[in-house]
């Protein structure tokens, strides 16, 4: 069954402060700004990725899974997870072929020296990337050898965090966390009807939060349905 008039059937079930909270994190919610991973292995960068995202109000994650699945841990995830969305796509040209087919401007979030020098493609500061022009994908790379030149080659263009010392690169979570909290700050200042979620959208994840928040939410919603 779906989880539809699950806030209504629940409601009683919840305290006054669960349901503010709920409304609260509603409004802030974002898929103006998206995240894809490809390929992530690590359970730690796994679930530090799913925890930026949702504390910066990020909905959606679309994770690459021709190699290796993504699977949060609950633990380190401290239980982010559960208020996401994660797409799972067989391949990278699945994946890129979705979000375009969605509006999204795609870019591979690449260390500087590769992302100046990543041939046709527009390279933009992380503070610069453009948000007023449609909503934004950020594409990070693997833990070992970050993004391979395929998937790269499949962006629209590239995204990077200027640094200063010797080292051009940052553990792949680091870098995500550095990016939202950017583009977050953008996205704030801008006009919320650009990038705040539909009343549809709010309405369906409202219901699936609401189960969630109830011990044992699908039985239970599922014996007050019958009533």
């Amino acid at each position: 069954m779906t989880n539809q008039g699950a806030s209504v059937l629940l409601k009683n079930m919840l305290t006054d402060g669960r349901r503010k909270r709920i409304e609260q994190v509603l409004a802030l919610r974002t898929r103006h700004i998206t995240v894809v991973v490809d390929n992530l292995y690590h359970p730690h960068n796994i679930s530090a990725v799913v925890r930026s995202c949702e504390a910066f109000g990020i909905q959606d994650i679309h994770a690459i899974e021709d190699e290796n699945r993504f699977e949060p841990s609950h633990g380190i995830a401290m239980g982010a997870e559960r208020w996401i969305t994660l797409y799972r796509h067989s391949s990278p040209q699945a994946c890129i072929r979705w979000l375009r087919d969605h509006g999204y401007l795609v870019l591979a979030a690449d260390p500087p020296g590769k992302a100046e020098k990543t041939r046709g493609k527009e390279a933009f500061l992380i503070e610069d990337v453009p948000l007023d022009r449609k909503p934004v994908a950020l594409v990070f790379g693997r833990e070992l050898d970050g993004l391979h030149q395929g998937l790269r080659q499949l962006c629209d263009g590239t995204a990077f965090i200027p640094m200063k010392g010797f080292i051009e690169s940052l553990n792949v979570s680091v870098t995500a966390a550095i990016c939202l909290y950017e583009l977050r700050k953008k996205l704030d200042i801008m006009d919320r009807d650009a990038w705040c979620l539909s009343e549809e959208e709010k309405a369906q994840l409202r219901d699936d939060w609401y189960v969630k928040s109830v011990r044992h939410g699908p039985q239970v919603l599922a014996a007050l349905s019958r009533k």
